[in-house]
């Protein structure tokens, strides 16, 4: 596998190794022979991260697909993780008028799906504490946008929760490393 061939391979499966080694097992293991390395990684994140913004509204129904692809991207680190967290929430704070659906997963993209909620947005955007309150006001208009245009479901609520609750775990901690 040469190096372009590898960089086809990890935009293909917008390098999440999960998917590239259950889908692709021996197409991975050539990837994983080249050892890219992280500023080889990072360089492709922030091309993967340029694509998913600029087309981030390209198709409005599936626009929680896009959001959480960043997010997960952001989350490795190895790109510009500051430039990025910026541009995403001047995207989040124009979402205002999304539908029910999308913004629930909006929401549960930012407070996450685990137990643990480190897996999601706020988990990330609380470890830099000049955005950590920028993004809790776009998340609280959001919400409160959302709330006064739909009429919301259990789901939707249930989000908000979640979203509140990671918030508060992680925002007290802004700005900590080791988390």
């Amino acid at each position: 596998m040469t190096l372009e061939e590898a960089k086809e391979f990890y935009f293909e499966y917008y390098g999440f190794s999960f998917h590239m080694d259950r889908e692709e097992p021996v197409r991975y293991g050539s990837f994983m022979m080249l050892h890219p390395g992280d500023d080889v990684l990072g360089k492709w994140d922030g091309e993967l991260l340029d694509g998913l913004l600029a087309d981030l509204w390209s198709d409005p129904a599936r626009i929680w697909v896009s959001h959480e692809r960043i997010f997960r991207i952001i989350g490795r680190h190895k790109c510009d993780t500051g430039k990025y967290l910026h541009r995403i929430l001047d995207e989040m704070a124009k979402m205002e008028d999304l539908d029910l659906f999308n913004m629930t997963l909006i929401i549960e993209n930012m407070a996450g799906r685990t137990e643990s909620m480190k897996d999601g947005g706020v988990c990330i955007l609380c470890r830099y504490p000049t955005l950590a309150g920028r993004m809790n006001d776009v998340m609280e208009r959001l919400i409160a946008a959302c709330s006064a245009n739909h009429e919301t479901d259990d789901r939707f609520e249930e989000a908000v929760c979640r979203y509140r609750s990671a918030y508060r775990k992680w925002g007290g901690k802004a700005g900590r490393e080791g988390r």
